[in-house]
């Protein structure tokens, strides 16, 4: 896979000059997109230029694009190169690079060609988001797992101190309780007013002690 590198308006290859494969090979040359804050934040897309046309491919979410069948179709020379250019759209902005020059080896006639039709640019961005959703949020828990972001990803976890296993999902603090069978967070209150006891008391448990103190008041 060879590299190109994106800054500004410009785009260049890892190498002097680049070469795409040989005429009617496809499916096999990927390209490593790398670029600088001026990209960041763009949606890319790369367009293959020869002289029967051209020919717009999605870079995926990692930087890595396809060479379309289209693109090594005939073979290219430094006299007439095909030409890759990148366009990044955004909210009200849109940067193109200059040509970036390609070629194709030719070779001698072979039996049996028949080049396979790209996918559409809609299929592209279909076939990508379903990647990213694929891998994005995993199948369905066990009973008490929450969802959990974590440096591998999207998992089901029970959150530290609850349910039948440990996990990362979060920290119950104090004044909190994780009831594990049906995963309810709520607050850990005090049925009664009693020394050094730091919990919310509940408003039955203010009840009884104003009641009691009303009581012991009228007997004086």
């Amino acid at each position: 896979m060879q590299t190109i590198r994106l800054s500004g308006y410009t785009a260049a290859a890892s190498v002097p000059l680049l070469r795409l494969g040989t005429r009617d090979s496809f499916g096999i040359e990927q390209l490593q997109i790398q670029s600088d804050e001026e990209w960041a934040g763009l949606a890319l897309t790369a367009t293959f230029v020869t002289p029967a046309g051209s020919t717009r491919m999605v870079v995926s979410a990692d930087g890595v694009v396809d060479v379309p069948p289209a693109a090594t179709a005939a073979a290219l020379t430094p006299a007439a190169p095909g030409r890759i250019v990148f366009t990044g759209t955004g909210a009200g902005v849109q940067r193109i690079t200059a040509d970036l020059p390609y070629l194709v080896t030719d070779h001698a006639p072979v039996e049996g060609e028949a080049p396979v039709p790209e996918p559409s640019e809609w299929e592209q961005y279909v076939t990508r988001m379903q990647q990213a959703l694929d891998t994005a949020v995993p199948p369905t828990g066990n009973s008490g797992q929450v969802l959990t972001k974590t440096r591998d990803g999207n998992v089901w976890a029970y959150p530290t101190g609850g349910g039948s296993g440990t996990g990362g999902g979060y920290i119950i603090g104090a004044g909190l309780r994780l009831d594990p069978e049906g995963n309810v967070l709520s607050v850990d209150t005090a049925d009664a007013v009693e020394q050094d006891n730091t919990r919310p008391v509940t408003s039955a448990a203010v009840y009884t002690t104003v009641g009691s103190i009303d009581a012991l008041l009228a007997t004086i």
